[in-house]
């Protein structure tokens, strides 16, 4: 049977967790809820809190950047969030940031993101282990060995380990997704579709070939998330995710071409070369800060037009209450260790006014409450 969860926004300029929602998951029988990191809130601070209301609810992140803390830094604080809850409920989920967030926000060069994710989940999993934390990488190490070091010992964290916390690793690209497979627990897309796990499979068993233990898609996690946006008008609902599909076009090219639309990867570089060409266009991170498009008039609305509605209606919940009731259920039969409901825009700072009954409408369909619930 596949979890179900929910996600907290990072957009938002003023951070509120959205506990009636989040009450009611759990109400529902939803089985976690995730917070991302980003320009803005920090995730792990908002679990402390949700933790304190929620009592039976996992509780992971979505992701916590492997660029802006230390990873012993980062294994005290889920340890801590571990013991705070008793064991048994913490997902660690990490991922590379990017080259803004890394070199703009968290002053770091943005250096070698497959081998620096390869150290940091090295140094977790000792942490997690209750093992002195011992390892040289070339992105993160420890101890320091560098110049002028005192020779100081490997180190523990300090705090018992009372239960296992999975590692699970986000990443698009091949190479990510191989190490995903070889060192994590798990993986989070970006990007998904009912349909895609066979075309994806095969970096997955690469990854698999090189790991340390035995493993499977069978004992393997795969954590994506879908978003949703009630509306009676189905193509207003598409609106904003054909936004979201224009500005991360370049990160979801893989996910594109593996639901079986090389040529809208194809349209979507030719219209953003020639905006770029042009001098119209930022990049894509640009856009998300600024909520600006990031292309300028008429490459937008080019690039808008290029995205079909079949595009989007595979890979969104879009439209009324009862048709995202239907349209879930492939979702939750489509090789999911778990599947992550957000709700809105994700474009944009404005505060999402959140629709319940689309919560309560997933939950009926993988069987948790009534629908009237």
């Amino acid at each position: 049977m596949v979890l179900i969860a929910t996600e907290v926004r990072w957009q938002d300029r003023r951070f509120e967790l959205p506990m009636e929602r989040i009450l009611l998951s759990e109400q529902l029988g939803f089985d976690a809820v995730f917070t991302a990191g980003g320009y803005g809130c920090e995730e792990l601070v908002g679990l402390g809190y949700i933790a304190s209301q929620a009592k039976r609810l996992k509780l992971g992140t979505r992701l916590t950047e492997v660029t802006g803390r230390a990873p012993a830094m980062a294994a005290m604080a889920f340890q801590t969030l571990n013991h705070l809850t008793g064991g048994d409920r913490v997902i660690c989920g990490v991922g590379s940031a990017s080259p803004v967030a890394c070199e703009g926000l968290q002053g770091k060069p943005w250096g070698k993101p497959v081998a620096r994710m390869r150290d940091f989940v090295a140094i977790l999993r000792q942490a997690f282990a209750g093992e002195a934390l011992d390892h040289q990488g070339t992105e993160w190490a420890a101890p320091y060995r560098g110049p002028g070091n005192l020779g100081i010992h490997p180190s523990t964290i300090g705090l018992d380990i009372i239960s296992p916390i999975p590692i699970v690793v986000a990443a698009a690209g091949p190479q990510m997704t191989r190490l995903a497979a070889e060192i994590g627990d798990g993986w989070m897309p970006p990007g998904w579709a009912p349909g895609i796990l066979p075309k994806m499979a095969p970096l997955l068993e690469e990854g698999f070939a090189k790991a340390s233990s035995l493993k499977t898609l069978d004992n393997f996690q795969i954590w994506a998330h879908v978003d949703m946006n009630v509306h009676d008008d189905v193509r207003v609902a598409m609106r904003p995710f054909k936004e979201y599909v224009v500005t991360w076009s370049q990160m979801q090219r893989p996910f594109m071409e593996a639901r079986g639309y090389p040529d809208l990867a194809s349209s979507l570089e030719v219209i953003i070369a020639e905006a770029a060409a042009a001098g119209a266009a930022d990049g894509a991170e640009a856009r998300v800060m600024t909520g600006l498009p990031m292309l300028d008039e008429p490459y937008w609305q080019r690039a808008l037009d290029a995205v079909p509605d079949e595009y989007v209606d595979e890979g969104w919940l879009v439209g009324p209450v009862d048709r995202i009731r239907r349209r879930v259920e492939p979702w939750l039969d489509c090789g999911l260790t778990g599947l992550i409901v957000r709700y809105g825009q994700q474009m944009n700072h404005d505060r999402n006014i959140e629709n319940l009954d689309a919560f309560r409408a997933v939950a009926a369909a993988a069987g948790r409450a009534p629908a009237n619930f």
